[in-house]
């Protein structure tokens, strides 16, 4: 049995961040061990209150786990602000933690804000260089290069950028751009335009964590596969994931990790 660790907040609703990648760690064969780095109050249609864990707590967490169980990746969500940015870098320095893969979640899809914004500049310089991969989709890629970004031709700018802040891969995730997704991956040597197929499904919450920890996953697999191919696969799950989202509550419902065994559909 791999182990993936998932380092990321609590969503009320079940949809997203800490809920969405144990059903996905989960639903790929995987252990999850897991570090909640702040609580949320939210459904289907806000986030209502964001409660950021003191550092300390966080730490508890995680030393706990990585006293005991050395993961075979990571997965790093919403972190909150900068003090645990800072924590959770030196913490994977410290244990030599591989296969990283950062997620660098700035707001949720309602528009609250998940990082704050002086913790930016920590997680460029400080948890960026210690990536394995990087994940953001279009506005998080648009805020941390400060581009526009309309086509794949911008995606491969801001992933070249990105990539100059350290990680060994980034991919940007396409789904906020108009007509079929496509991921662009760069890591330095291989530029890729991973297409995808858009679902008419509009119960799509969580589809950003899915992605990143599905990733984790796959890199955490016995044969280990590299960057450019895990991240097919994690395109692969994603999208059948999307395509059985499933209606809960009065907004939009979440993505469905175990469509396998529990078919979705809105």
């Amino acid at each position: 049995m791999k182990v993936v660790l998932t380092i990321a907040g609590s969503d009320s609703m079940g949809g997203a961040g800490i809920q969405a990648d144990i059903k996905t760690i989960t639903a790929l064969g995987a252990h999850a061990t897991s570090v909640i780095t702040a609580v949320t109050a939210q459904n289907s249609t806000e986030v209502e209150a964001i409660y950021t864990l003191s550092p300390k707590i966080v730490e508890d967490q995680m030393e706990a786990v990585l006293h005991d169980i050395r993961p075979d990746s990571v997965k790093i969500g919403m972190l909150g602000g900068a003090e645990i940015v800072r924590l959770v870098s030196s913490l994977i320095k410290k244990y030599d933690l591989k296969r990283v893969v950062v997620d660098p979640v700035l707001r949720a899809s309602t528009g609250a804000t998940l990082l704050e914004e002086e913790a930016i500049e920590v997680l460029k310089g400080e948890l960026f260089p210690l990536a394995y991969i990087i994940t953001p989709n279009i506005p998080e890629a648009e805020a941390l290069c400060a581009q526009e970004i309309r086509d794949t031709k911008a995606m491969a700018k801001a992933a070249k950028k990105l990539h100059q802040m350290g990680p060994r891969a980034v991919v940007i995730t396409g789904g906020h751009l108009e007509g079929a997704p496509a991921d662009f991956f760069w890591d330095g040597e291989t530029e890729a335009i991973i297409s995808g197929k858009r679902s008419q499904n509009p119960h799509d919450h969580g589809s950003g964590c899915v992605f990143s920890s599905a990733l984790a996953a796959y890199l955490a697999e016995g044969k280990r596969p590299p960057p450019l191919e895990a991240t097919k696969l994690a395109q692969q799950f994603t999208i059948r994931a999307i395509m059985h989202g499933y209606r809960c509550g009065k907004g939009r419902g979440p993505v469905n990790p175990f469509f396998r065994w529990i078919p979705g559909g809105s």
